[in-house]
């Protein structure tokens, strides 16, 4: 039996989001969960450690919370039974070799609004037991949704909802930018952007079954003035611009696995 139930190796605002939404659903309790960072002391009174294999080797889950590139350069023992990794670009089987855990890594892709509990969480399918699973799935239901995903589409993850929520900042800042420059103040501007954009999602959500297409041109009338901007978007092939960016996204994201 390990000491605690749940270990963190890096303890960024991702963990702490993961940690914030698993003790307020109550999944579990402070004295469950340990962290290894390196500057000292953890909030809320959770055990905390710069001693990376003391939380690996006394932890039953241990989830890998540090930068690609600083993984790839520390060592540590690790005997916990599974392993649940949220680094980009690090696939299942470099952790498996690097800690000697073949068959127990979870990978998974969760993404920075899970510090409101409005994440969206990617979770690999790579066959571990039900237990692992369950377990896994509690902690990021905990800070949002899940879906399950192959592992080799995880690149495509990173570009849609790993990265995805700063594209949604980039274009909500335009248009509140947008709004002032055509006569309102910011904090007006701020407010009907954000909303609008907020209301515009939950459509969506509401009406699976209609093109988003069908949406578009339901807000735009001929002559009248959504479609003078639609038109813009269109003439400035602004898909394609998102597209080639999420591309871009993708192809760093195997440049990581790659180790470059």
């Amino acid at each position: 039996m390990k000491k605690y139930k749940l270990g963190f190796i890096g303890y960024g605002n991702m963990a702490k989001a993961i940690v914030g939404g698993i003790l307020k659903s109550g999944f579990l309790d402070k004295s469950q969960i340990a962290v290894s960072r390196q500057s000292d002391g953890c909030a809320d009174g959770i055990f905390c450690t710069n001693d990376n294999s003391y939380v690996a080797t006394n932890c039953e889950y241990l989830v890998l919370a540090v930068k690609p590139q600083v993984f790839k350069q520390i060592d540590f023992v690790c005997s916990a039974d599974c392993i649940i990794s949220i680094m980009a670009g690090v696939d299942s089987n470099f952790i498996s070799e690097k800690l000697c855990a073949r068959g127990k890594v979870i990978r998974v892709m969760p993404n920075t609004p899970s510090q409101i509990g409005k994440g969206v969480t990617a979770i690999s399918e790579n066959g571990l037991g039900n237990e692992y699973n369950d377990f896994c799935k509690a902690v990021f239901k905990s800070v949002g949704e899940i879906c399950y995903i192959s592992e080799d589409k995880f690149d495509a993850v990173t570009c849609v909802s790993g990265s995805g929520p700063a594209y949604a900042y980039y274009f909500a800042k335009a248009m509140i930018d947008g709004g002032v420059s055509n006569g309102l103040d910011e904090n007006t501007s701020k407010t009907l952007a954000l909303d609008t954009i907020i209301g515009a999602c939950e459509m969506i959500k509401a009406n699976p079954q209609i093109p988003l297409k069908t949406l578009i041109s339901n807000v735009c009338s001929k002559g009248g003035t959504t479609i003078e901007a639609i038109n813009v978007f269109e003439n400035d092939a602004l898909d394609d611009t998102v597209i080639k960016a999420m591309t871009a996204c993708r192809k760093r994201s195997e440049e990581l696995r790659a180790g470059k």
